[in-house]
């Protein structure tokens, strides 16, 4: 199966995202922290985990896995 193509990556760490990540992608910060909890909860990642924000609002694991997008949970 050929990888998809994804957009810019605005974030790729395990730590919480800065506030550029929110500016870029135009939501609060507090938006984003409910988001990404929410994302993260249903992959069974945890806070430590690391994960990729594209810059369309999509998030993947580590390993490149789809696990949620950003805009769908505001």
């Amino acid at each position: 199966m050929p990888m998809r193509r994804r957009g810019q990556v605005i974030w790729d760490r395990a730590a919480n995202p800065t506030r550029y990540v929110s500016d870029a992608l135009r939501v609060e910060r507090r938006e984003l922290r409910i988001a990404l909890h929410e994302i993260k909860a249903r992959s069974n990642l945890g806070g430590a985990d690391r994960i990729i924000i594209y810059a369309d609002g999509n998030v993947t694991d580590a390993d490149g896995e789809d696990i949620g997008n950003i805009y769908d949970e505001l």
